[in-house]
């Protein structure tokens, strides 16, 4: 009996050992995600100083830092479709100090763009907030062949030839002129990539090109200047800061529609306690009085989902956009 009591006794240990050992990882655990944050957090932006995304963060910096009572680092890291953000987050740990912040499509564009993307947002990210949005607008040339509304329904007529420009294959200007080509099955539309907006919109003040897409918050001033001039708001409203500029569905083309919007991120399995904790953060420092009033005169539209709505809505937005992808044909290796 005495070697069967020794076993028991043996179990016994061992299993108080593992509970024991158990219990204080998770108290660890919790007591880590209590003092969440002590140092400073990341943000790591696929895109250049200067851009939207960029500018973005930088207003909410100083908000941002405020609510969570830790610096905020901006970290920007462009290239390889966003790849080189997202391996960033990646290569950290799940623990809330990184922190992805990036546009629309590089949740639901690139995963169907790219034919060996080094991530994928379902599962690799938990989502934190989505938090500001803009539509994209129709923009031509002031003394260009597309001026107006007018003028864009002669270059859609059969026979005509339309040049439109982009950032790129894929993006959101080139997956917009190809839906517009769709409507004008008789005209010729080709398209012309740019490495970026600089040059792209060059080409456009310069007539090169013909026709060019882009979001409100970066062309404002250029259309109120009249640098360039809208010809369409691609949405299904009209916008206030453009409120005589009319709609794609007002100009029967109810198809076109596209919103540039930006979203945070952190990497899957962060614990849902800090996921919320930043939720909260992101949100005030987006709805902060001095910095709603500074998106608003930009052009942008305040924006608040949960994190599982914003899970919901980018399986929405890739599965809409995908067929205009796949339609176009492009695919990045």
């Amino acid at each position: 009996m005495k070697p069967h009591r020794s076993r028991c006794a043996l179990v016994l240990q061992l299993l108080v050992a593992g509970a024991a050992t158990l219990l204080a990882g998770i108290a660890a655990q919790a007591q880590a995600q209590a003092a969440y944050p002590d140092k400073p957090i990341r943000l790591v932006i696929p895109f250049p100083a200067g851009g939207a995304v960029d500018t973005f963060a930088r207003i909410i910096g100083p908000e941002l830092g405020h609510q969570l009572g830790q610096p905020i680092v901006i970290l920007n890291k462009p290239g390889g479709g966003s790849q080189i953000a997202a391996n960033d987050l990646l290569a950290q740990p799940a623990d809330g100090y990184t922190v992805f912040v990036a546009q629309g499509g590089d949740f639901t564009v690139n995963p169907v763009l790219y034919r060996n993307l080094s991530y994928n947002p379902a599962r690799d990210f938990e989502s934190v907030a989505i938090m500001v949005k803009a539509p994209s607008v129709m923009l031509g040339n002031v003394a260009g062949k597309i001026r107006n509304v007018e003028t864009l329904k002669q270059a859609m007529a059969p026979g005509s030839s339309v040049l439109y420009g982009s950032y790129g294959p894929g993006t959101a200007p080139h997956l917009l002129g190809h839906m517009l080509s769709k409507k004008a099955p008789g005209a010729n539309f080709t398209h012309v990539p740019y490495k970026g907006f600089p040059p792209a919109m060059q080409a456009l003040m310069t007539n090169e090109i013909d026709l060019l897409f882009d979001g409100i918050p970066g062309t404002l001033n250029m259309m109120r200047t009249g640098k360039i001039v809208p010809i369409a708001v691609a949405d299904t409203q009209r916008n206030p800061n453009i409120p005589d500029v009319p709609t794609t569905a007002e100009i029967g083309l109810p198809q076109i529609v596209n919103e540039f919007w930006i979203a945070a991120a952190v990497k899957k399995g962060t614990p849902r306690a800090i996921v919320s904790r930043l939720h909260d953060a992101f949100e005030k420092a987006v709805a902060s009085p001095e910095n709603a009033k500074k998106f608003t005169e930009i052009g942008y539209t305040r924006v608040s989902m949960t994190p599982e709505r914003l899970d919901a809505y980018i399986q929405s937005e890739t599965a809409k956009i995908r067929p205009v992808i796949v339609d176009t044909g492009v695919v990045v290796d």
